[in-house]
C-alpha cells in the first residue's frame, strides 16, 4: 500500500498494518509484518529509498573510523509535516538522541513529539556522502513545500562539535558564501513581516526587542558599526547621504509624523517633559551664543543676503 503525504513525500509498505493486526495467516511473510518487519519505502521526490531499520543500522559502524551516518527523514503524520537532515556521530546511543537541529523543526518537534516518526533512508561511507545526499533532496523546490520543515538547503555542514567560537565564525562564513542555500527563509520571514498586523507577529518584535535592548547587545550593535565605519569611512558617508535624502521623502515624514503623534498619545508625561527640555535647551545661554556666532559666520560669508534680510526685517517692524 501507498500513503501520498503529498506531491513530495509518499510511504509504501508492503503489508497493510490495519489488515495484519486482524488477520490470521500462516505467509511468512505477513507473519513476519505482523512482528513489526513490514518493509517500508519512502519517496523523497521522484526517489525511493528503501527504510532502514534500528537494528540493520547498529550493525553497519563505519570501520574505517568507528562513525554512524545516516541521512532520515521525519514525519508528522498528523499535519503532514516532514524534515530531513543528517547525523554522524560515533555512538550509536548518541543517533538515537539526535533527532535533528533544524530550528522550526526544533520548535515543532517539542509541541508535538508524539505525532513524529523518523524513518533512516540511507548509511553514507563519510560525512561528504551525508553532505551531497542532503544537497540533493534538501533543494528550492523542496523549500518551497509549506510542510517542509526544513529552512535551508542541505549539505551546510558536517555535524562535528568545534567550539562555540569557531562554530560561529564558520556559520556566517558559510552564509556567505551560499546565499542561495538561505533564500528561502529570507523568502518566508519577507512574507511573515509583510502579511500584516497579526499577533504572532507582534510577539516576535516583542521579544526581538527586549532582547536587543539590553546593554549587552546595544554595546555589540555599537562596537560592529564603528569598525564597519572606520573601514569603510566612504560606504559610511554615502549610507548617511542615502538615509538623510530618504527621510526628507513624503512617504517617511508622513510614517514619521504618524509614529510621533501615537507616542504622544501613548506617552502624555514623557512628551510633557521632552516638551520642557527642548524649549531650555533651544533658550539657554550656550545655544544663545552660538545662534549668534553662526549669523555672524553667515553675515560675513553672505553680506547681500544679510542686507536684504535687514531691510525685510526693517519694513515688517515698521508695518508692524
Amino acid at each position: 500500500m501507498i500513503i501520498d503525504l503529498n506531491k513530495n513525500i509518499s510511504l509504501w509498505q508492503e503489508f497493510n498494518p490495519i489488515s495484519l493486526s486482524v488477520e490470521r495467516t500462516a505467509d511468512s511473510k505477513k507473519l513476519m509484518a505482523q512482528m513489526g518487519i513490514n518493509k517500508q519505502r519512502i519517496r523523497i521526490k521522484n526517489r525511493w529509498f528503501d527504510v532502514i531499520s534500528q537494528s540493520e543500522l547498529v550493525r553497519t559502524r563505519n570501520k574505517n573510523d568507528g562513525y554512524y551516518r545516516v541521512v532520515y527523514i521525519q514525519i508528522n503524520w498528523a499535519t503532514g509535516e516532514y524534515y530531513i537532515g543528517k547525523a554522524n556521530r560515533p555512538k550509536w546511543s548518541e543517533i538515537r538522541r539526535y533527532q535533528g537541529s533544524g530550528l522550526k523543526f526544533s520548535s515543532k518537534l517539542k509541541k508535538h513529539k508524539g505525532n513524529f516518526e523518523r524513518f533512516f533512508i540511507a548509511m553514507c561511507n563519510t560525512a561528504q556522502e551525508t553532505e551531497t545526499l542532503e544537497s540533493q533532496l534538501v533543494d528550492k523546490e523542496l523549500l518551497a513545500d509549506d510542510k517542509c520543515l526544513n529552512l535551508v538547503a542541505g549539505g551546510g555542514g558536517t555535524t562535528e562539535h568545534p567550539s562555540g567560537a569557531a562554530t560561529s565564525e564558520k556559520k556566517r562564513r558559510h552564509m556567505k558564501n551560499h546565499p542561495e542555500q538561505f533564500q528561502a527563509m529570507i523568502e518566508a520571514a519577507q512574507r511573515e513581516f509583510r502579511s500584516g498586523d497579526t499577533p504572532a507577529l507582534r510577539a516576535r518584535s516583542a521579544r526581538i526587542k527586549a532582547v536587543m535592548s539590553a546593554e549587552k547587545y546595544k554595546d555589540m550593535t555599537r562596537t560592529r558599526l564603528l569598525k564597519w565605519k572606520e573601514a569603510n569611512p566612504e560606504k559610511y558617508a554615502d549610507a548617511r547621504k542615502a538615509n538623510r535624502e530618504r527621510i526628507k521623502t513624503p512617504e517617511v515624514q508622513a510614517k514619521r509624523k504618524a509614529s510621533f503623534e501615537v507616542w504622544v498619545k501613548t506617552h502624555p508625561e514623557e512628551y510633557k517633559a521632552w516638551q520642557e527640555k527642548l524649549v531650555k535647551s533651544r533658550t539657554s545661554k550656550n545655544t544663545n551664543d552660538k545662534r549668534k556666532e553662526s549669523l555672524s559666520e553667515w553675515r560675513e560669508l553672505h553680506p547681500q543676503d544679510a542686507q536684504e534680510n535687514a531691510k525685510r526685517s526693517s519694513r515688517c517692524r515698521n508695518e508692524a
